[in-house]
């Protein structure tokens, strides 16, 4: 069961719904948002493919001010919608239950310009991260500096688009989390760290 490792709601544990929800380990989530700690609090957040709704949670519980969870499953966002309730966050939450590439191509004309961190992290059997970039590009949701943080298995060939630049790339066994900048005019430099400088195995109980 994952749990929120850092901010107002540190500690607590989250539900997860059942099926093809892959958390991420505790390591790996922490590593993430030390990274995004001076942009998360105050900024608006689109957590895609939102599972247990962790790394929405997560941002929120690091003074986020606002996170959309977005997912197909009716049974998944009742779940989140349950962790967002337990851990004090209903006010500031919204849920839309859609698939991923219907709700950017027709997304809400309130959030365009306004979403400042993206968090995605697509099932591994349909996760195309390149695909999922450029439609986040084009919906226009993002705002000026917007960033991009996107998982995807090891095997999946590596995203090079020229509409964000790659901030920071790690591994953590058959899992890559990156963050994409906005902004960018090319396809920027990896900042990979390797298997054998830094590893934490991602398991189907340990969400990225």
């Amino acid at each position: 069961m994952p749990r929120i490792v850092g901010g107002d709601a540190k500690g607590r544990r989250l539900k997860t719904p059942k099926g093809d929800v892959r958390p991420a380990t505790a390591r790996a989530r922490t590593a993430l948002f030390d990274y995004l700690s001076q942009v998360t609090p105050g900024s608006n957040i689109l957590d895609l493919y939102c599972g247990s709704g962790g790394l929405g949670i997560e941002a929120l519980s690091r003074g986020a001010n606002s996170c959309l969870f977005v997912d197909l499953s009716p049974k998944v966002i009742n779940v989140v919608r349950d962790n967002v309730r337990m851990c004090g966050y209903w006010e500031k939450a919204a849920f839309e239950i859609r698939d991923v590439f219907r709700f950017l191509h027709n997304r809400p004309e309130v959030i365009v310009g306004a979403i400042d961190i993206v968090l995605a992290a697509p099932p591994y059997k349909i996760a195309e991260p390149l695909r999922l970039l450029d439609i986040i590009d084009s919906s226009g949701v993002l705002a000026d500096g917007g960033i991009v943080c996107l998982e995807y298995p090891r095997h999946t060939e590596a995203p090079k688009p020229s509409f964000f630049t790659l901030a920071r790339r790690k591994i953590y066994g058959e899992t890559v989390i990156e963050v994409w900048d906005k902004g960018g005019t090319e396809g920027g430099g990896s900042q990979e760290v390797t298997e054998d400088q830094e590893t934490a195995a991602v398991t189907e109980s340990s969400d990225l």
